[in-house]
């Protein structure tokens, strides 16, 4: 069984941050609203922070589809992070999973995972702990998105796989806490973030 991961000490005074990440599909988005919800804390989404910083060129999904988006993580993808941990206080960070697993933006990746380590506890989601229940949960989730209607389906089965496997490795030694999600109710989830944390 996986080993649990040791909660740090993230009380200053008043100020609790909370990063949660996970692959695409997984259910940041769902959970991470809940959580700040249920705590009395602010949410902030990277996908949002992109969006905005892309509005220029249509978007998160445009600037991804057209290849702009590499451009702007270069130039400020890390800068961008980094400021809601510089100057937000008592946050959940629905942080997306590319932000910190990325191969090709290797480097920036790694100051994401510094930035996020070092400014707040880390909560990781997982469909499960084991790899084809994962891939097949992320598969069925991903095929449904708007982004991927036009998708074949073995490539999408494919580029899901690929994904999904950075994730258990860089976990183990980056997130506080892992939450296996496949098979529990967005309420149970959330509650075993919030059992673990306090």
């Amino acid at each position: 069984t996986r080993r649990s991961c040791q909660r740090r000490d993230f009380f200053w005074g008043v100020r609790v941050n909370i990063t949660i990440t996970g692959p695409r599909s997984v259910g940041k988005t769902t959970i991470s609203k809940k959580l700040a919800k249920k705590m009395k804390m602010k949410r902030i989404s990277s996908d949002e922070i992109g969006n905005k910083a892309l509005e220029k060129e249509g978007g998160l999904d445009k600037a991804t589809k057209s290849g702009k988006i590499e451009k702007i993580i270069q130039n400020s993808g890390y800068s961008l992070i980094k400021k809601v941990y510089d100057e937000e206080t008592n946050f959940v960070f629905d942080l997306s999973g590319g932000s910190v697993s990325s191969i090709k933006f290797s480097k920036i990746s790694e100051e994401v995972r510094n930035v996020a380590k070092s400014n707040s506890l880390i909560i990781g989601l997982l469909p499960s702990e084991n790899e084809k229940d994962s891939v097949d949960f992320l598969f069925e989730r991903e095929r449904k998105r708007d982004h991927f209607k036009n998708f074949d389906l073995e490539e999408l089965f494919a580029k899901t796989k690929k994904s999904y496997e950075k994730f258990p490795p860089l976990f183990e030694k980056f997130c506080d806490i892992l939450i296996y999600v496949k098979e529990k109710t967005d309420e149970e989830i959330v509650k075993e973030i919030y059992d673990k944390i306090w």
